[in-house]
This record gives C-alpha cells, sequence and structure tokens, in this order.
C-alpha cells in the first residue's frame, strides 16, 4: 500500500494528501456482501439442513465476513469523519483483518472433511494457521509501535507503508490452493473444478482490486469462497411441487424436538407408483399437490425414495391432534376414492421405548412391510417391542449365516408328523425351522424366515435344517425305527445357488443315508425364470433318489401346466383347500376332483391342516393318501418323533 499522511487535529480534519493512504473505497461493497450474508442466513436457517460441525463453520465464516464489513466501513468512517479519538481507527483496522482472515481459517478447517484429510495433517494445518495469525497480530502492532506500519503520528498524521493484510494472508491462501491440489483424488472432479474456481476468482479479484489501488471488494473476494462451499456442500432440500424436504433431515428435527423435551407426531404415507402417476395426470397432480400443501402447514413434510412421505406435527397443548389426523385422513380418502392408488398409513408419536432417533424410520419401515395396502395403523409400544426383537434377531441370523457353523445350536429342527392312511401307521414327517435365541429364546418361522429372505441369509439356514435332519434319520435308522422320508422346505432363492444340488448331495452322503430317505417342498413361482431353474434342479436331484413335494396348492397362484411339466411325488393341498371344500357341495366336488386328478396321474396328494376326526373323514373321502395336521401332533422337536414312528423289532 502506497503512503500517505492524514492530519488529525481536534473535531474535524484537514487531509493533506502526499500520497493517498486510503485506496479508492466504496461502502456499496461491503454493504452488498453484509447484505448477501444476511439473506444466505435467512435462508440457511429456513431450510432443514444438517446442523454439523460443517454447518457451524460455515455460519462461522458468515459471521466473520459480516463482522470485517462492519469494521471496515467503521474504520473508513473514522478516518473520514475527522473524530477526535486516534484510537478506534486502530480498533477496527485490527478487526477487519483479524475477522478477514479468522474467516480464511475457517475455510481451512471446512475443507478437512470433504478432503478427508488424515488428523495428523489436520493438526499441522492448524498450527500453520493459528501461528500466521498470532505472528501477523504481532506483527502489525510491532510495526505500529515502532513506526514503520500504520501509525498516527503525534502531529495527528496518519501513515502506512505496506498492506499487513497481504502478507497474512499469503499462507492461508497458499495452504487453501495446497490442501485443494494435494487431496484432490479424494473428491469428485466437479467439486475439485468449483473450489478451484471459486478460489481461483477471488484472488483475480483482490489482484485487480490491488492494480487499480482500490479497497472496496475484498470482504466481496473473501465471500465467493463461502458461496461456493454453500452451493456445493448445503443445497436447498425442498421438493419444489410439493414442498417437502429431503428426508436426510428428519432425524434432525427430531432430535431438536426431543432435546426439548417436546413430542411430535409422525405421519408416514407410502403410495404405490405416486412419483410415476403424478407426471402422466394432471388432475392427480392438482389433488395431491393441494392437499400437500395445505397440510404442510400443519407441520413439516419429508419426501423419501419408494414413493413415501412423513409428516411431522410437534405437539402442543390444549390440542386436539386426533379430531386433525381424522381430518386429514378423510380428505385423503376422498382422494383415493378418485384416484385408487394404493397407499399404506402409519400414525405413530414419539415415544420412550424408542431408544434412537435413526430408530423412527426403521421401525416405520419395518411396520410397513407387514402392512397390507390400503390400510392405516396407529404405532403401539408393543410395536417397537417387536422392531427391536426383529432387528435382533436379524443381528443372530447375520452371525449364524457368518460363522458358518452347520451345526449351529441356535438353529432347531422341529417336526410334524404324516399320516400314511394306506399304511396306517406315521412313516413320514415334515421338518420345521426354530430359533432359539439367548433373549427372546424360541422364536417362529413367520418371524425370521421373511428376515432371512430379505437379507440373503435363508441358505444357509436351509442348508443347516437339512443336515441336522439329515443327522435325524441317520439316529432313527441305527435305532431301528422305520422312517420313509423327512421333508424339508427349501425356498426359490436356494435354488438359485449354483452349487444348490451339489451342497444338498454332499450333506446327504456326509450323513450317509439313502437319499430317498429326504424330500423337498417347494413352492411354484410366478417367474418364468424361476420355474426353469426349479425344473432343471428337480430333475438333477432326482436322478439320485431324492423325492419332490409342491408346497401350499391351492394358495396363490398355481399353473397346471407347469405342475404337469415337473415330477412332483407328492401334492399338498393347503388348509384353504380343507375349509373351502365344506363351503358348498360345487367346492367340496371341485376340490375332490383336483385330489381324484392328482391320483390318476400318480401323484400322492397330502391333505395339511387336518385338526379333527370330521376334517379326517373329509380328506379320505376325497382320495387322500397322507394327512398331516394338529389332530394328529403339533410340531414337536425331531427328537420326539421317535413316539410316533414303528419300531423294526416291535
Amino acid at each position: 500500500m502506497s503512503e500517505s499522511t492524514l492530519y488529525w487535529q481536534g473535531g474535524g480534519i484537514m487531509m493533506e494528501i502526499l500520497q493517498p493512504y486510503i485506496a479508492d473505497y466504496s461502502y456499496v461493497g461491503d454493504i452488498t456482501v453484509m447484505a448477501m450474508c444476511i439473506v444466505i442466513l435467512i435462508l440457511l436457517f429456513q431450510t432443514y439442513l444438517h446442523k454439523t460441525h460443517q454447518f457451524r463453520l460455515l455460519l462461522g465464516m458468515i459471521a466473520s465476513i459480516i463482522g470485517s464489513c462492519s469494521s471496515n466501513m467503521l474504520f473508513e468512517s473514522y478516518i473520514r469523519s475527522g473524530s477526535s479519538s486516534a484510537i478506534y481507527p486502530y480498533i477496527f483496522r485490527m478487526l477487519h483483518y483479524l475477522l478477514l482472515l479468522s474467516a480464511l481459517f475457517l475455510y481451512t478447517q471446512y475443507l478437512r472433511d470433504p478432503l478427508w484429510m488424515p488428523g495428523q495433517m489436520h493438526r499441522k494445518y492448524l498450527f500453520i494457521t493459528i501461528d500466521t495469525l498470532i505472528a501477523g497480530t504481532i506483527v502489525d502492532i510491532i510495526a505500529t509501535r515502532f513506526k514503520f506500519g500504520f501509525y498516527i503520528d503525534s502531529d495527528g498524521l496518519a501513515h502506512s507503508s505496506f498492506n499487513i493484510f497481504a502478507v497474512m494472508s499469503l499462507p492461508f491462501i497458499v495452504t487453501i490452493f495446497f490442501l485443494i491440489i494435494n487431496y484432490r483424488s479424494r473428491i469428485i472432479k466437479q467439486i475439485f473444478y468449483s473450489l478451484m474456481g471459486v478460489n481461483i476468482v477471488s484472488i483475480l479479484m483482490l489482484s485487480i482490486q490491488g492494480y487499480h489501488n482500490n479497497s472496496s471488494y475484498t470482504n466481496a473476494a473473501c465471500f465467493f469462497s463461502v458461496i461456493g462451499i454453500m452451493f456445493m456442500f448445503h443445497s436447498n432440500p425442498y421438493d419444489i411441487d410439493t414442498g417437502a424436504v429431503s428426508g436426510i433431515y428428519l432425524n434432525d428435527e427430531i432430535e431438536s424436538t426431543l432435546e426439548k423435551g417436546r413430542n411430535m407426531i409422525l405421519l408416514c404415507c407410502s403410495i404405490k407408483g405416486f412419483t410415476t402417476a403424478v407426471r402422466q395426470s394432471n388432475a392427480l397432480r392438482y389433488e395431491y399437490h393441494k392437499f400437500f400443501r395445505q397440510n404442510i402447514k400443519k407441520g413439516i413434510l419429508y419426501h423419501f425414495s419408494g414413493d413415501r412421505m412423513v409428516l411431522t406435527i410437534k405437539k402442543q397443548s390444549n390440542t386436539n391432534y386426533n379430531r386433525q389426523i381424522e381430518a386429514m385422513m378423510n380428505q385423503f380418502l376422498q382422494i383415493h376414492k378418485q384416484f385408487g392408488l394404493k397407499y399404506k398409513i402409519i400414525i405413530m408419536e414419539t415415544m420412550p421405548e424408542v431408544l434412537d432417533v435413526e430408530d423412527y424410520q426403521k421401525a416405520l419401515l419395518f411396520i410397513e412391510k407387514n402392512m397390507r395396502y390400503n390400510e392405516s395403523h396407529h404405532v403401539t409400544p408393543d410395536d417397537i417391542i417387536g422392531f427391536y426383537d426383529s432387528g435382533y434377531i436379524l443381528s443372530q441370523l447375520e452371525d449364524i449365516a457368518a460363522r458358518k457353523s452347520i451345526d449351529d445350536e441356535r438353529v432347531e429342527v422341529y417336526c410334524q408328523p404324516v399320516y400314511n392312511i394306506a399304511a396306517g401307521k406315521y412313516d413320514t414327517a415334515e421338518a420345521l425351522m426354530r430359533l432359539k435365541l439367548p433373549k427372546t429364546g424360541m422364536v417362529y418361522p413367520d418371524q425370521f424366515i421373511p428376515l432371512a429372505e430379505q437379507n440373503n441369509i435363508i441358505h444357509w439356514l436351509s442348508m443347516i435344517i437339512l443336515s441336522k435332519t439329515c443327522a435325524a434319520i441317520r439316529r432313527f435308522m441305527d435305532e431301528g425305527f422305520e422312517i420313509s422320508r423327512i421333508s424339508v422346505n427349501f425356498s426359490v432363492l436356494d435354488l438359485r445357488y449354483d452349487s444348490f444340488c451339489s451342497e444338498v448331495k454332499e450333506i446327504i452322503d456326509h450323513h450317509g443315508i439313502p437319499y430317498d430317505k429326504i424330500a423337498m417342498e417347494i413352492t411354484e413361482s410366478r417367474s418364468s425364470e424361476d420355474f426353469h431353474l426349479m425344473k432343471q434342479r428337480v430333475l438333477q436331484l432326482r436322478e439320485l433318489g431324492i423325492k419332490f413335494y409342491l408346497d401350499d396348492f391351492g394358495t396363490g397362484y398355481s399353473n397346471f401346466e407347469r405342475i404337469m411339466e415337473i415330477p412332483f411325488d407328492i401334492i399338498k393341498f393347503d388348509r384353504i383347500m380343507l375349509i373351502g371344500s365344506s363351503k358348498s357341495r360345487s367346492s367340496g366336488f371341485m376340490v375332490s376332483t383336483f385330489a381324484q386328478m392328482f391320483n390318476r396321474l400318480n401323484y400322492s396328494v397330502l391333505f395339511e391342516g387336518v385338526e379333527d376326526d370330521s376334517d379326517e373323514k373329509k380328506c379320505i373321502s376325497m382320495n387322500a393318501r397322507y394327512l398331516q395336521g394338529y389332530k394328529y401332533s403339533r410340531p414337536i422337536p425331531i427328537n420326539n418323533l421317535r413316539r410316533f414312528l414303528v419300531s423294526r423289532s416291535g
């Protein structure tokens, strides 16, 4: 900065300009930057952003720039106003530079997370920047004291020989560019180019300003860097059409509400095909968006992937929320009647049973999976207990799969004896899977089979059950019991493994039992690809002598053409067929005809769900060969099957 002198005298200022001390300056630059900072703060606090450490650093930068602008304008005002006090120009000048350098310091700290800076390296640059601030401040004070920097002499003349800010800011600028370039491989190229571009523009602006001996836009040049990181890392989360906030911010609101000791209601609505439907129907878009905009006034609407939305409403005293929710539901159902989209609605309040903020979203997903479409559900503490039990069961399943122990004690084999009508005895059974876990005790299939299938764990469980069933058959044979076979259930997911047939053969061979002592129960699949794979696996294993059952005939999907293509040995009629046969004479005739048809085609028919003598008599009259149900036995540990088997020695 060129040297100049200012004459300070009494209540006015007499200015003798030898060389202008004050570079060309306009208040417009700092006023504009301050206004933009305030606008950004308003926007930041009205959006639902993560209030992370990075966010707080961003706020610190903005606050530092606002302070720097204010100090600079006050400094310029005192210089120009002719104030009789000489101390304030020193204070405001120092504040201006320190706050501006603080903004640069916070900027270097902000870059730590996006650039994945190692802790040791971060501490190194932290010390460098702090040392620069301290050293620069000391140098400026010394320069003022010994009158080779900015100072006002005893005659009221102000002098300046060099720009201390340029000297102090140089290490920060070098550090910023070094960090961005050195760690560029850790960020995507778009962010790298953005950070480099914004900072280059800032440097160019400072250079052009210095060349023209102007100081109006120093704060603006620093402010550009703030704008850059705000756009790159703190973008607007709102959905313009619905007014919904990105779902990633829901946990922040829940946490903030609970920290204040307040409660809130979460209304989760999942609409099948919503995103596609609103694009195709203007009427639908209008009605649903009107609904969202009307009800968003009651709270905050969050949008998630999978056409799921969550509306949060903070609870206050003396408000009938049940009436509000009922009115919203009625309005929603009116729209549903018009357009007919399938929905699931869950109403949940914050409750002490939920142990972690993140568990609210997980619990909503868990409950939704167990719901049918076009239903609404109010969450109870029992639902939360079930959610946590499910999480514990899943962790145990994952551990079972990770350990890969074929004899894992947590997986137990139960069975249900099957009565052979022609032989008049029990010579077969169905193996059933159970889990016995330390915290929950006995866990039944409906609690863990869906979890195992959804998380790709079912195959290992199937192999454990097969192995333990083979071991039980081996014991029964060694003890002299007559056992024709025991059937084991397999999922279509099992059949997709290329190694499935070899694994089955290896397990049966390991226990040294004949292949025909094992039967496999499989359920028909709608998928053409799965059907052809099933057919291939059945043909391959049937050559060994393994028997095959078609499970759950009469429920869901049944295609006679496909059934005829696969050489099943036994067709299992579900209890629903037995119940249906009693509804009318025509229903009974139909079920009986199915059974008779399968018998003529050399398929044996097994009726499940036989509960009393009446059921037994009806099944026998409908050409059943095997009977299974509570009339004969509930599921029992497989070792207890001995009570039903006939001993060859007896």
